[in-house]
């Protein structure tokens, strides 16, 4: 852990969810179950929470909001990748793209296999795993 003038860094568990604002909550709830195998964890009248496991997102009901023109121009969050298991990734791609999802890749990094994707909102997402 690293120090700073006010001592050691927080002791961070992980990370707890991400939040994306989406055009239709159940059009999204009903993609990230239908394609990530996630559930309803709790709504609120304008927000979604879902998860699997210990992965969880947060929907936010932007209903007039417009996508991004060029996020390559824009400081934001590019994308968000979902870790799988070396022995499960080339499934997981293959099952994607039964779903009907169009997929890019994968590529090899380097240091990790990657494929990209999209949800309805075309939030950029990621499947990865990392060479042995």
């Amino acid at each position: 852990m690293s120090k700073t003038p006010f001592g050691s860094a927080p002791n961070l568990a992980g990370l707890d969810h991400f939040a994306i604002n989406i055009r239709d909550l159940q059009v999204s709830s009903n993609w990230y179950s239908d394609i990530m195998g996630f559930e309803v964890l709790h709504k609120w009248t304008t927000t979604w929470m879902i998860g699997r496991g210990n992965i969880k997102i947060g929907l936010f009901l932007r209903k007039t909001a417009n996508p991004i023109p060029n996020p390559d121009e824009l400081l934001l969050i590019q994308h968000v990748a979902f870790l799988v298991d070396g022995d499960k990734f080339g499934h997981t791609v293959e099952y994607l793209r039964s779903k009907g999802v169009t997929v890019e890749g994968p590529e090899d990094t380097g240091i990790a296999f990657s494929a990209f994707f999209k949800d309805p909102d075309g939030h950029s997402l990621e499947v990865t795993t990392y060479h042995a």
